[in-house]
């Protein structure tokens, strides 16, 4: 007897969530990754039986979902993080800045927070991160502002989900009358003042890449209570088009229908009959998201609490092992607001070993382990043959000290109680050797 179509799209959703429950976890202790269950792998099906890949009502709903948790207004996905920070600095130049102007960041980070900076014709200005905090310091910061006045714009990450002092930061750049936005790929799930991290600044982005707070596999975001900006990086992202509806719903509810609210330059050289969905208004890009991505994140975006607790859970057993350890080896003590993206470490210089040593060791014990990005970007080819598109204010000690001698382990929900405690042990085993 013939299947029907729903009667063959419930049993391959049954054997997925069968296939959920025999899934071997990796026999080493991972740096970071995805952990997906049932409810993504059907989440997925749904997509794929829907036969829309791009831009639909998974897309529009989660939107909404990752606004509303942001406390903010309106919510855009695109395919990554990279291509949120670029849709960002892309409609902001569209908007507010021109060619030349600065945009404050750090030195010590990743390179998709810069190089849209440079793509869009801005000069980023690096100065150090802190290391009480590994963020900006708001005294650094009023400084280069106060020698500075070319400076319009500051762009600066949460790293690794620590907190920034985010009053003093948007104070100084109040007084200042510059912009600020935040990169929040590291730090979706922390809080500041009770409100969620990602709440503060004109905008944040979001990156959802395998290792992150929450996935959709590769993915990105980007919140804000602009209207205007919303907007304008809608556009950037569906390749120059303009619709002036906040949250378009109308294609994946009716896909054969047109948005009746798109926005026209009437003043042009194009046929007064020309289709508008092939009407560009800006210089964009088509960085959306797949439909499937869109329903992976959905149901991640409901796992975050508990993948926050168990993040905090592992930084703490790690933070507990090594406050007690004498070795001059820097920490940081989080509170219970922080959901941390990996557990640094700042090692010592005077020791008999040296990170390659404990890389090497903790590799051989099936145990991954990471460097802080870029750490200093200054120094890397990419910049280093590009010294004409970005300057420095200051010195860069700390940027410098974080490239040479930190090290993370991870603390995510891929790691049990078990696997962080071993680690330390691990850790033990290493000391005993030198």
């Amino acid at each position: 007897m013939n299947k029907t179509k729903e009667e063959i799209e419930k049993e391959i959703k049954t054997l997925f969530e069968q296939w959920v429950e025999l899934k071997e976890n990796p026999s080493k202790i991972r740096y970071a990754g995805p952990v997906l269950g049932k409810e993504e792998y059907s989440s997925m099906c749904d997509a794929i039986f829907s036969d829309w890949w791009s831009g639909g009502k998974y897309t529009v709903e989660t939107e909404r979902k990752l606004a509303k948790m942001s406390d903010r207004n309106h919510g855009l996905l695109t395919n990554a993080g990279s291509s949120a920070n670029l849709l960002l600095m892309s409609a902001a130049r569209e908007l507010y800045f021109k060619d030349g102007d600065k945009i404050l960041t750090l030195s010590c980070g990743f390179p998709t927070t810069v190089n849209p900076i440079m793509t869009n014709r801005m000069t980023p200005l690096f100065v150090d991160i802190d290391l009480e905090d590994l963020n900006l310091n708001p005294q650094k910061l009023e400084d280069a502002l106060k020698k500075d006045k070319g400076i319009k714009v500051v762009f600066v990450a949460h790293t690794l989900g620590l907190k920034s002092k985010i009053t003093d930061l948007i104070e100084v750049c109040r007084k200042y009358n510059v912009e600020i936005f935040f990169d929040n790929c590291d730090a979706y799930g922390t809080k500041y003042n009770c409100r969620p991290i990602q709440a503060y600044g004109k905008a944040a982005t979001y990156s959802f890449y395998v290792a992150h707070h929450v996935t959709a596999g590769e993915g990105g975001g980007i919140t804000t209570n602009d209207i205007d900006l919303h907007l304008a990086m809608r556009s950037f992202r569906n390749w120059g088009r303009y619709c002036i509806s906040p949250n378009c719903c109308v294609r994946s509810e009716h896909p054969n229908a047109f948005c009746p609210t798109t926005r026209l330059t009437r003043d042009c050289d194009l046929p007064s009959d020309y289709i508008v969905n092939y009407q560009y208004e800006v210089l964009g890009y088509n960085l959306k998201p797949l439909e499937l991505q869109s329903a992976i994140l959905n149901k991640q975006l409901d796992k975050l609490d508990l993948f926050d607790n168990i993040r905090r859970r592992n930084y703490k057993i790690l933070y507990d092992y090594f406050s007690k350890l004498d070795i001059g080896c820097k920490i940081w003590e989080i509170d219970a607001e922080t959901s941390p993206f990996a557990f640094p470490i700042l090692l010592p210089t005077n020791a008999k070993w040296n990170r390659k040593h404990l890389i090497d060791f903790m590799s051989r014990n099936g145990i991954e382990t990471r460097l802080l990005f870029g750490g200093n970007l200054m120094k890397h080819p990419a910049y280093q043959n590009k010294k004409s598109y970005w300057e420095s204010f200051g010195t860069h000690e700390n940027s410098d000290n974080i490239m040479n001698n930190i090290l993370l382990f991870g603390c995510s929900q891929v790691i049990s109680e078990d696997q962080a405690k071993t680690i330390c042990n691990k850790f033990d085993e290493f000391l005993k050797q030198w």
